[in-house]
């Protein structure tokens, strides 16, 4: 049996409190409603955690880094330029979403799809009503993916 996890959670008090330090110099405005902000965070996907998250047996762990030759060539090409940190944000996010979802450890589980980068960025996009994202747009991905990175560990037995 699994839990659903829902981003909007792990953005909430903290990054309520994040938004709010920062709202003297941030870019991007707080929402001024709170269904204006769960249209916002209902952009970001949700992630099923199993309950007992436990090493899964036989996995063979792959780190990321020693995915490079699968690595898709906009996400080279993305750590450059004004949405750079927010690409990294909504990558780390996605592969990290998708090692927990299918339990694969390997290089074609760590190795996200790069559409799945651009939806999710135009969803934000939109959201926010920006045209270019930054961290600001992007920190509840960033928290949310941070959350996931220590369950992916757990269950691949190994760094990610």
């Amino acid at each position: 049996m699994t839990n659903v996890f829902k981003v909007r959670m792990m953005g909430g008090a903290l990054g309520l409190i994040a938004v709010f330090s920062a709202a003297a110099w941030a870019e991007t405005p707080v929402p001024a409603d709170l269904a204006q902000q769960d249209a916002y965070l209902d952009v970001l996907p949700k992630v099923e955690i199993p309950e007992d998250i436990q090493p899964i047996p036989g996995a063979v762990n792959e780190e990321f880094r020693n995915c490079r030759a699968n690595w898709p060539a906009e996400y080279e090409l993305s750590q450059k330029g004004p949405e750079a940190r927010a690409y990294r944000d909504i990558y780390g996010f996605i592969k990290v979403r998708n090692v927990v979802q299918t339990q694969d450890c390997s290089c074609a589980g760590k190795v996200a799809s790069w559409e799945e980068v651009e939806s999710l960025a135009a969803g934000l996009r939109r959201a926010k009503s920006v045209e270019r994202l930054t961290w600001q747009q992007t920190l509840e991905v960033f928290e949310a993916s941070n959350a996931l990175f220590p369950i992916a560990e757990t269950m691949c037995g190994g760094s990610f």
